[in-house]
């Protein structure tokens, strides 16, 4: 759990990562939400290193604050939170 994202890691089977961006309503309106979602699927576009190796399910919950903070500083919270989530991942359900 970071300032701006939350993420969830599963494990699955296979090289593929998956990945699922959610935004409530919380965060603001429309606008706001898809201008997050937007965001965090540019930084794991350009940044590919973040979820490289991992076979699974990435989920990012998108928190209050995402379309406001700097790029970088949004990377760098992402990143640790994916890093996080890798190491603590859970395996798949039966």
């Amino acid at each position: 759990m970071g300032r701006y994202v939350v993420v969830f890691a599963l494990a699955g089977e296979g090289g593929v990562c998956r990945l699922g961006i959610t935004a409530s309503r919380k965060v603001g309106g429309a606008v706001v939400r898809n201008r997050s979602r937007r965001r965090i699927r540019e930084l794991l576009r350009t940044r590919p290193e973040a979820v490289s190796g991992w076979g699974g399910d990435l989920v990012v919950n998108v928190r209050r604050g995402c379309d406001e903070v700097g790029w970088d500083a949004l990377a760098e919270d992402l990143e640790r939170c994916v890093t996080k989530a890798k190491a603590a991942r859970r395996p798949p359900a039966p």
